[in-house]
């Protein structure tokens, strides 16, 4: 969770307890542990309703490692925590998990080759890991 603190006038230092976005800076409240991820990653499992296609995720599932991904949209210095959970070498893909994706899905698909990770576009966010992974090269 973040805090709107204020504008970037207000605020220089950007950094692991600071994020900014779109010239806005927030607080954040507390970032997420590998524990946390970890569970929210089963509790998306089971709202799966294709007991083959948890089988074949659980196939991808890497242990969830931190990354701070660029945002696109803004400075080239904004960055946000996300959590890499699911990668295929063979397809270049994974997903993301950050509570900093797009207002409408905590879940993004990303190529493994680009590092930094990106955020990139709206498209490649979702609500679910369902959907993520369904849209994945890895579902094929």
């Amino acid at each position: 969770m973040a805090v709107f603190l204020g504008s970037s006038i207000q605020y220089r230092k950007v950094g692991h307890s600071y994020i900014k976005r779109m010239g806005l800076v927030f607080r954040l409240e507390k970032e997420n542990t590998k524990e946390e991820v970890i569970l929210e990653v089963s509790s998306q499992l089971k709202l799966f309703k294709d007991v083959k296609l948890v089988d074949k995720v659980s196939r991808f599932l890497v242990e969830p490692s931190l990354h701070f991904a660029i945002w696109d949209y803004g400075e080239p210095e904004d960055k946000y925590p996300v959590w890499l959970i699911i990668g295929s070498e063979v397809d270049d893909t994974g997903i993301l998990y950050s509570e900093y994706g797009f207002d409408f899905g905590n879940w993004g698909l990303i190529k493994l080759s680009d590092r930094p990770f990106h955020f990139g576009m709206d498209s490649q966010w979702y609500p679910t890991l369902e959907g993520a992974f369904l849209d994945s090269w890895m579902a094929e």
